[in-house]
C-alpha cells in the first residue's frame, strides 16, 4: 500500500522517458505530485518478428547451434520469453493478451506494450495483439511509431489483411482523413463482403469530407450486420438531414430509402420522413410516418402536435 502522502490522495498512472527506449510506468498522486512508484523498462519500438527481441526491439541472431541472442541487449531467446511469461503472470489468466489490456486500461502503458509485443510473437491471436500493441503506442503518443509498423506488417508478402483496418484507424486518430480512406479502399476492394465495420468506417468519415453519395453506398453496405446497423442508420440520418436543410428532398427521401425495411424501426428516419412528407404535401405518407414515429416514441411531442390536424376526433357521437 502506498504512504499518504496528502490528505486527498488521487494516485494514477503516468509514463515519462528516462532514456533512449527507457520509460517509466509512473505511479503518483495527481494531488501532490509525488510519486510513489516508478517502474522502468526497456520498450520494444520496433515490430515483434521473429528476428527481433520483444525485450528491446533489437535484431536476434544465432550464436549457437540452438540459441538465438539479442544483438541489442543481449537476452536470448529463452530469456526474453521467460521474463515476459513473468509479467504476465500479474494477470490471474497468466495470458499475454489478457495481461496487457488489462494493464492499458489501467494505465501502465510501458508494461502494457511489452506484454501486447509478445502477444503479437507468441500468443494466439496476432491480429488482436497488433490492433492492442498499436492502441498503446497512441496512448504514448507514438502515432507515427504505430503506423510505420502497421505498414511494415501488412505489405510484407502474406501480412494479414485486418491492418489495413488498424491503419485505417491509426490515420484517421493522426487526422489523415484520406490516409484511412485510402487504407479503408484497399481493404475493402481486398475482402468487400466480411467487415461490415470497415464500410462503417468508411461511410463516417464520407460524411464528414461531405461526400454524401459515397457516405450512403457505405452506409447500405453496413446496415446489412446487426452489429453496425445502428451507425449505419445515424450515417443515412445525418445525410437525410443535410439534403432536408437544404430543401432536396427527393436526395433526403433517396438517403432514408437506403435504409430498407429497417426505416420503420428507427425513430429518427420515421420523423425525417414525416418532414420530408409535410414539405412535399404527401399528406398520405405524413400521417404513416407521424404514426410510426409515435409508435417507436409516445414522449414525441412534435410528431403529436403535427398529427393531432389529421386525427379523425372521437366522441359520442363519433364511434369511428
Amino acid at each position: 500500500m502506498s504512504e499518504q502522502c496528502c490528505p486527498a490522495m488521487d494516485l494514477q498512472w503516468s509514463q515519462r522517458q528516462a532514456g533512449p527506449e527507457q520509460y517509466e510506468d509512473v505511479f503518483y498522486c495527481a494531488s501532490c505530485g509525488h510519486v510513489h512508484r516508478a517502474e522502468q523498462y526497456m520498450l520494444p519500438l520496433r515490430f515483434p518478428f521473429n528476428d527481433r527481441c520483444v525485450t528491446c526491439g533489437g535484431d536476434q541472431e544465432m550464436v549457437g547451434p540452438n540459441e538465438v541472442r539479442c544483438i541489442k541487449c543481449g537476452m536470448n531467446g529463452h530469456e526474453d520469453l521467460e521474463i515476459h511469461q513473468k509479467y504476465a503472470a500479474l494477470h490471474p489468466d497468466g495470458n499475454f493478451l489478457a495481461a496487457a489490456s488489462a494493464l492499458r486500461d489501467s494505465g501502465r502503458y510501458c508494461l502494457a506494450l511489452k506484454l501486447a509485443t509478445a502477444a503479437v510473437k507468441w500468443g494466439t491471436d496476432p491480429i488482436a495483439a497488433m490492433t492492442l500493441r498499436s492502441s498503446v503506442l497512441e496512448a504514448l503518443n507514438l502515432y507515427d511509431q504505430a503506423l510505420d509498423e502497421a505498414y511494415e506488417w501488412v505489405e510484407r508478402q502474406g501480412g494479414p489483411l485486418d491492418v489495413w483496418g488498424i491503419i485505417a484507424n491509426l490515420e484517421a486518430g493522426s487526422g489523415n482523413l484520406q490516409g484511412s480512406i485510402n487504407a479503408l479502399e484497399r481493404a475493402l476492394k481486398l475482402d468487400p463482403d466480411n467487415h461490415p465495420e470497415w464500410w462503417a468506417d468508411y461511410a463516417d468519415i464520407k460524411i464528414h469530407i461531405e461526400d454524401r453519395q459515397g457516405a450512403v453506398q457505405a452506409a447500405g453496405h453496413a446496415i446489412r450486420s446487426p452489429e453496425t446497423r445502428d451507425r449505419a442508420v445515424a450515417v443515412l440520418v445525418e445525410v437525410g438531414e443535410r439534403f432536408y436543410a437544404g430543401g432536396q428532398f427527393a436526395q433526403a427521401l433517396g438517403a432514408c430509402s437506403m435504409a430498407g425495411e429497417f426505416q420503420e424501426s428507427y425513430e429518427s428516419i420515421a420523423w425525417l420522413r414525416a418532414r420530408i412528407a409535410a414539405a412535399s404535401d404527401d399528406t398520405k405518407y405524413l400521417v404513416k410516418w407521424l404514426e410510426t414515429t409515435i409508435a417507436l416514441n409516445p414522449n414525441h411531442q412534435e410528431a403529436k402536435e403535427m398529427l393531432a390536424p389529421y386525427q379523425k376526433p372521437k366522441g359520442w357521437f363519433n364511434w369511428g
